[in-house]
């Protein structure tokens, strides 16, 4: 991997600021590539400690954080993210994640190879079912989301970086119509009002509007829960934490099934 100016600049930026303020200045970046090792080099020349370069090549090679999208402000954005430093080899690392992704979330596995993996949302009635009674338990909020991608990353200090990317484009949409649909609801009904009375008018009208927009700003606070809920499993997988699994008769209860009755026992023969 080649390195451009910028990108080697954000690198010795953060190391550094890893490395703490005691470090000597003087590292140059003035080339126009520059290979993992030479930075390396050259941080050591700095006064920077190599272990921190390495971690924050390899954050770098995670790519730009997802684009929040338009109306972020309001809906949250359409890519949340969360980045963690796990210790373990990438495919251990991520084996860890999919067991928490599939098993904890109930999302189903589409491509696990190479240090990445993407999930998407398990569909029918099994699906579902297994995530009512997951949520039940006050888990698996990741399940009903449409698409899950994940990248990790060697830093060749015994640890991996990971970035863990959800979807949320299908829950914005949702909220941006149920918004869209009060105000209009409520604008029809001021509409009506006028008939009336037009001083009610100046005061259903702001009302009407800001219903619409509460219904919407209810995508950024589910937004900021999603970032939070993938630390979380970020978290378990670092400590070692596996899921929870469901029990079967817990789902059969749910599902409203009963388990098969059994044979009555036939009594001793007599004597």
């Amino acid at each position: 991997m080649r390195l451009d100016r910028a990108t080697a600049r954000r690198v010795f930026q953060r190391a550094s600021a890893a490395d703490g303020p005691d470090r000597r200045d003087g590292a140059s970046t003035d080339v126009d590539r520059l290979d993992d090792e030479t930075v390396v080099a050259a941080a050591v020349e700095a006064g920077i400690d190599p272990a921190e370069v390495r971690r924050a090549l390899a954050f770098e090679r995670l790519g730009p954080e997802p684009a929040r999208g338009r109306g972020a402000g309001l809906l949250g954005g359409a890519d949340v993210s969360a980045d963690a430093e796990i210790a373990g080899h990438p495919d251990v690392v991520m084996a860890r994640l999919d067991s928490w992704l599939v098993g904890g979330h109930h999302l189903r596995r589409d491509r696990l190879r190479d240090g990445r993996g993407v999930w998407r949302r398990r569909t029918g009635v099994l699906g579902a079912t297994f995530r009512t009674v997951r949520r039940a338990t006050g888990e698996g909020r990741l399940g009903d989301l449409a698409r899950i991608e994940a990248i990790a990353v060697d830093t060749g200090v015994g640890t991996s970086v990971v970035r863990v990317t959800a979807d949320r484009r299908r829950d914005r949409l949702v909220r941006a119509s149920a918004g869209a649909a009060a105000a209009t609801v409520g604008t029809a009904v001021v509409a009506v009002v006028a008939a009336v009375s037009v001083p009610a008018v100046l005061l259903a009208t702001p009302v009407a509007l800001g219903v619409g927009t509460g219904i919407a700003a209810t995508g950024r606070r589910a937004a900021t829960d999603v970032a939070v809920e993938l630390e979380r499993v970020l978290d378990a997988v670092d400590h070692g934490d596996t899921p929870a699994r469901l029990g079967p008769d817990v789902v059969r209860r749910v599902i409203g099934r009963r388990g098969r009755p059994s044979s009555p026992v036939p009594p001793p023969p007599p004597t």
